[in-house]
């Protein structure tokens, strides 16, 4: 989940951004507890798995943003940390304008007739932020090819 949504106190506006911020931590969850890298963890990586199970995203993103590579990491973060990164950074970039375009500017007594449009215009382009993130890690880090053959050195 979001983490506007884990931080629920009040009537809250469910948003686009929270969808791909969502999906977004699946694919963080996906890269820090794979079983099948048999490298093993960093003391960092463990630390950030330690933060997702606590809940703390904001400080496993912090630790993740920040995460350098020594040798003894796991291939998979490794080679997904730039593109999470990356995908962070749309995602963040996309709460921003949701505020400043239409939560900011919405009118007295707006319903889901003055919502609805922005919904759909803002998770499509979500949509296409993800999937040009991953297209511009497809042929390096994350293609076939790199995982099949040598591991690139960093």
């Amino acid at each position: 989940m979001s983490r506007a949504l884990l931080g629920i106190k009040k009537a809250y506006l469910h948003s686009p951004v929270d969808d791909l911020e969502s999906f977004f931590w699946v694919a963080v969850w996906s890269v820090f507890f794979n079983r099948s890298d048999a490298k093993g963890r960093s003391d960092e990586e463990e630390g950030i798995r330690d933060d997702l199970v606590g809940g703390d995203k904001d400080n496993a993103m912090r630790n993740l943003l920040n995460l350098e590579h020594h040798g003894n990491d796991s291939d998979i973060t490794r080679r997904f940390q730039p593109t999470l990164r990356e995908w962070w950074m749309k995602v963040r970039h996309r709460d921003e304008v949701w505020s400043e375009q239409v939560l900011a500017r919405k009118p007295g007594g707006a319903d889901g007739a003055y919502y609805l449009p922005h919904f759909h215009c803002f998770a499509l382009e979500g949509v296409v932020g993800v999937l040009e993130v991953l297209e511009g890690s497809w042929d390096g880090e994350l293609s076939w090819e790199s995982w099949t053959g040598p591991t690139p050195e960093v």
